[in-house]
């Protein structure tokens, strides 16, 4: 036989079985790096809601102080008091009254001014169902029957016309370069008296407000916060609107400040614990606590194999004004 007709040798292949061994381990190994990924993934997630969480309480430690810093239990700001919730009118801005457009709109000064003066700052500027306290001067000569008079706020605007708080007023508030500012105008729910509330005089703007723990849909609990309407009787307890959410999630809330995810611990100027939270007027200074522990990261390290909780806590004291 001629090598052109000698017959080609039969090329080498892989055998059913062999076939089958290499789909297998690539399943296996396929299926290793997807439980790996999916626990990268989970567990990335759970360390975003743990910093979102100690985010979260880092802005209460700022917010709420610079709320309760700014009332004053001796007159009668500190409205409900509980283990786990307060209730109270927390002060967001001052001014001076520039003029009465009429008898219950007030007109105020500029925030920014060209002279540099600041008459006018806010935390958040004034909204309806903001509580204004006008300083009245009283029929008295000094200041023995002068005082803070309350008058609920309907309506808010501003403007930057120059008839506004304009440079025409006795006294002027404002120059000709404050003309095109932004000027903020209130509109009272009563008329306050021109003969003792007069030009000038300086002018708070309270904020009725709750801070508390609940328990939302999803059964966790959580740090909330709720914008509240005064009550038609000045001094009483009014109604709180949506809860927004401050932290969370946190531990349950409870009576015991030991296990509680919210806490408030009251003391007066002796610094003796108050166990009667009736008289609110005898507080001087408060205690807040928050434990948090984020879920989710807890869910993540269990399945994982891992020990990380993701338990955090937050605690600090703050005193009121007029108790110390």
């Amino acid at each position: 036989m001629t090598a052109r007709h000698r017959p080609l040798p039969a090329r080498a292949g892989f055998t059913l079985i062999e076939l089958m061994i290499v789909v297998a381990l690539l399943g296996i190994i396929g299926a290793m790096l997807t439980t790996i990924m999916v626990r990268q993934q989970r567990f990335h997630r759970a360390v975003t809601n743990l910093t979102d969480s100690r985010a979260r309480m880092r802005d209460i430690a700022t917010i709420m102080p610079t709320d309760l810093r700014s009332i004053s239990t001796a007159g009668k700001d500190l409205l409900a008091i509980s283990d786990t919730s307060m209730q109270f009118r927390a002060f967001v801005g001052a001014s001076v009254m520039c003029r009465f457009a009429s008898a219950t709109v007030v007109e105020l000064p500029p925030k920014n001014m060209a002279s540099g003066n600041v008459l006018t700052a806010w935390i958040n500027p004034p909204a309806p169902n903001d509580i204004a306290y006008l300083y009245d001067d009283g029929s008295q000569g000094g200041n023995a029957d002068d005082a803070w008079a309350p008058f609920t706020i309907t309506d808010t605007s501003s403007s930057t016309a120059s008839t506004v708080c304009p440079t025409t007023t006795t006294p002027a508030f404002t120059t000709a370069a404050d003309n095109a500012s932004r000027k903020y105008v209130i509109t009272l729910a009563t008329a306050p008296n021109p003969a003792r509330v007069k030009v000038g005089a300086p002018i708070r703007i309270g904020r009725e407000v709750r801070y508390s723990i609940y328990q939302a849909s999803d059964n966790q609990w959580y740090v909330g916060f709720q914008r509240c309407i005064p009550h038609a009787i000045y001094g009483l307890v009014g109604s709180c609107g949506t809860r927004e959410v401050l932290a969370g999630p946190v531990l349950a809330g409870t009576a015991d400040t030991l296990t509680s995810g919210l806490y408030f611990v009251y003391y007066n100027k002796s610094g003796t614990r108050l166990t009667s939270l009736v008289n609110t007027d005898t507080v001087a200074r408060v205690g807040v606590g928050i434990r948090t522990t984020a879920e989710s990261l807890l869910r993540a390290s269990t399945k994982t194999g891992g020990s990380m909780t993701g338990a955090d806590s937050l605690r600090f004291t703050v005193g009121f004004r007029n108790r110390i």
